[in-house]
């Protein structure tokens, strides 16, 4: 009776389900879809443009010094400003400045995109509308939901243990851009655990497949993640981290350095990084990252620095190979590409899963049909 019971509440959750979906996908799927074919078509435009100049550098020195020079380049820019925007403490001046440097940012990652690609298939900007969307959506509910509820968290667990602890241990003594990459590099100790547990466990997998979604990169869509994937992360390391107490210049530079490293783990620049590969987490290893074989989609965890993958066995780049540009979740072709789908596929997940699996099962029978009919005199 019990067992009855609790299928019958699991279908009405079902149809509660299937009907919000329906009647969001009606409000915000032509939202999208007139985004893509009215708003960003200026910029579609302008970026054409600079096709042509981008088939006439190929193989030539210009190109290979932009893709030496460009990442290395930035990184200390970051470090510069970020400490500029810092010389007093941290004011108004720091906060709009880091949006100012980040709208910078796309103003000068998104033509380069198009004059070096790493693949000219993931040019087609198609998903931007649904990362646009998943972006506000994301900033709307992490800085109204999430952080309140991160900072209120993280704010008990350590006055319950002891605020003083991690007072005496950051070692302020240090240059401050050694201090900021220590920062960077404890920060990924816990983002790297929390990572590789949202791959490793089918749970933690319904949320963190919305990111793996994507059937491209590009530098914006880093951001894409479903928001309570972003509130139980931010509490898991934001925790131990209350604990360091580095100087709140520090951390700030620290932040400015983790977002450039962003954009450039998802950019679709075609670049050169030599030794940086193997220290920060790269456009190169980040892309075996998001391959649909899972062999190689399981490594490279690092957000920021790709040191604890060398030290627990999970770096995956192998030498004188290239990473594909097919990437995306290989056993779920049917895995929703809205904006509303993508925010119902922690719910809906195993019914995408049954349908995939009907999906493969069908395509598996019409390709034995065929080897058959091959077969046949």
């Amino acid at each position: 009776m019990k067992n009855v019971r609790i299928r019958l509440f699991l279908a009405k959750i079902r149809a509660v389900l299937g009907f919000l979906h329906t009647v969001l996908e009606g409000l915000f799927r032509p939202i999208e879809q007139l985004s893509h074919r009215y708003l960003l078509r200026p910029f579609r435009w302008y970026l054409s443009k600079i096709d042509p100049l981008s088939y006439a550098i190929e193989g030539t020195l210009f190109k290979k010094i932009l893709q030496v020079s460009i990442f290395p380049a930035f990184m200390a820019l970051t470090v510069i400003v970020g400490f500029k925007l810092v010389d007093n403490g941290f004011t108004s001046r720091s906060f709009f400045g880091t949006i100012i440097m980040f709208l910078i940012l796309g103003a000068i990652f998104a033509p380069l995109e198009r004059l070096i690609p790493f693949s000219r298939r993931w040019l087609d900007d198609k998903d931007a509308p649904t990362d646009i969307m998943l972006f506000f959506g994301g900033k709307f509910w992490g800085d109204y939901i999430n952080q309140p509820l991160r900072l209120a968290t993280i704010a008990v667990v350590v006055q319950e243990i002891s605020p003083s602890i991690g007072r005496e241990i950051w070692p302020s003594n240090f240059n401050p851009v050694v201090q900021v990459f220590l920062l960077l590099t404890i920060k990924d100790f816990f983002r790297y655990w929390y990572h590789r547990w949202m791959h490793e466990s089918p749970f933690m997998w319904r949320w963190h497949a919305v990111h793996h979604s994507s059937e491209r990169l590009y530098w914006f869509n880093g951001t894409r993640s479903h928001p309570l994937e972003g509130l139980v992360s931010s509490i898991i390391w934001g925790i131990p981290l209350a604990f360091i107490q580095a100087p709140v210049e520090i951390v700030f530079v620290t932040g400015l350095v983790g977002r450039t490293i962003g954009r450039f783990q998802h950019t679709n620049m075609d670049l050169i990084l030599g030794p940086f590969d193997y220290i920060f987490s790269s456009p190169k290893n980040h892309r075996y990252h998001h391959s649909k074989k899972i062999e190689e989609g399981n490594s490279n965890y690092g957000g920021d620095v790709i040191i604890w993958d060398h030290l627990f066995g999970t770096f995956h780049m192998p030498k004188g190979e290239q990473p594909s540009d097919e990437i995306g979740i290989a056993a779920m072709p049917n895995y929703p590409k809205t904006f509303v789908g993508l925010m119902l596929a922690p719910f809906t997940y195993n019914s995408i899963k049954k349908e995939a699996e009907q999906l493969g099962a069908e395509h598996t029978e019409e390709d034995g049909a065929k080897q058959i009919e091959k077969l046949t005199p």
